[in-house]
């Protein structure tokens, strides 16, 4: 089978089997490319941390150095899944470095007194009806610290000592945040369905 340039990669298939082959034969065009059909992705996950476009941008663009910087650690020898691991592994890079960014700013406060009350588990909602733009918009009206901890936990798989540490708050802390997430989704949710 014949190898694709840079320039006929035009599916997330396409880049999968040209990256799957090896890191070190990556050129420039090949890293220009990487960056063009990821750009979207990654641009969407640092919106869930970053409110304004231009600092997204930003954190996007400092995310894809850290990405290239860091290729040859990236690890997949799942080949039939490679592009879903690329993606979450840039994703999680791309979160990372928008907590970075955050912190940098001092736009991430903690600062809500937290009560054992709270440490109860429950049920993740799910209905057939319920469209994935509905469940951003309920996710997008929780409170900044809530959102953060659950997207971070929730969609980025990231775990409870890994948040504690990029937020600079304690495990417990970012459990019972996900917990009060949890129950101000399931009332939105309930507010949305009477």
């Amino acid at each position: 089978m014949k190898a694709k340039s840079s320039e006929q990669l035009s599916t997330d298939n396409d880049l999968a089997e040209v990256l799957s082959k090896g890191w070190q034969n990556i050129g420039e065009k090949m890293r220009e490319r990487i960056y063009k059909h990821y750009w979207g992705y990654l641009m969407g996950v640092a919106l869930r941390y970053v409110s304004d476009r231009e600092t997204a941008s930003m954190v996007v663009n400092d995310s894809f150095m850290k990405i290239f910087t860091n290729l040859n650690s990236f690890e997949c020898e799942d080949l039939q899944n490679f592009n879903k691991i690329f993606k979450g592994w840039m994703a999680k890079i791309t979160a990372r470095t928008a907590l970075n960014e955050l912190r940098k700013t001092k736009k991430l406060s903690l600062q809500e007194p937290l009560t054992e009350e709270h440490d109860g588990q429950f049920a993740v909602m799910s209905t057939d009806n319920l469209h994935i733009q509905n469940i951003w918009d309920l996710i997008n009206h929780l409170n900044p610290n809530y959102r953060r901890v659950f997207t971070l936990y929730e969609i980025e798989g990231f775990n409870h000592d890994e948040i504690a540490e990029m937020i600079g708050i304690s495990a417990s802390s970012s459990r019972v945040y996900l917990v009060r997430a949890k129950e101000k989704l399931k009332m939105l949710y309930q507010t949305l369905m009477v």
